[in-house]
């Protein structure tokens, strides 16, 4: 499978600086989720999104050159609310010890992602021309990073950063999105924080 490119083209034609334009641009993103999750991928088109969002084809265009801008605007918002999730637990949790940083970090992704885990697997999956969850990824290691530096030597650290970022970007999706339907969300969470206090116990005490 070949690997996503990045778009070089913005994702908003016009950045809505007013309110009133800022409320299109919410309306047509709200619309083509009710699509997405009503009828697919294959039923958003610029007519029907102006449609469902309740405004001219014109003012889709205006801050939208296509389709795959919309969609990039949609994985923008989600990243951009996942990003406030990180940034508010590493401010909570500053003076925490790492272990107890890390866990908190997976309990609120997870938390974040099944407020709507419909969405999520759209976001997810569901959407062409994406990045890999590449934005999710650099985030999470950045606030690693940040938290482990001052506790491991730097060839430890790089291989405790590649894999604490995919263990916890996966249970995070997989808690959501793949858990067996037999299994609770809350015991879904708390396996998902005890595999990464093993790990990190085990990068601790080798």
């Amino acid at each position: 499978m070949p690997r996503a490119v990045a778009d070089p083209r913005p994702a908003v034609r016009r950045k809505p600086r007013q309110r009133r334009a800022q409320q299109t641009v919410e309306a047509v993103l709200e619309a083509v989720l009710k699509i997405l999750k009503r009828d697919g991928v294959d039923a958003v088109t610029t007519n029907r999104i102006a449609e469902v969002a309740g405004v001219s084809i014109g003012s889709v265009y205006q801050y939208f050159p296509d389709k795959r801008a919309i969609f990039a605007a949609l994985r923008e918002r989600h990243r951009d609310a996942i990003g406030r999730v990180i940034e508010g637990t590493l401010v909570d949790h500053a003076s925490s010890p790492p272990e107890r940083l890390v866990s908190a970090l997976l309990e609120a992704l997870i938390d974040e992602h099944a407020r709507d885990p419909e969405l999520h697997e759209l976001l997810s999956t569901g959407l062409p021309y994406g990045d890999g969850g590449r934005g999710l990824e650099f985030r999470i290691r950045a606030v690693l990073r940040l938290a482990l530096a001052p506790k491991l030597e730097d060839a430890a650290l790089e291989r405790t950063l590649f894999v604490l970022t995919h263990m916890i970007e996966a249970l995070a999706h997989g808690a959501v999105i793949r858990r067996p339907s037999r299994l609770s969300l809350a015991a879904a969470k708390a396996e998902a924080v005890r595999a990464v206090r093993t790990y990190l116990r085990a990068q601790r005490d080798p």
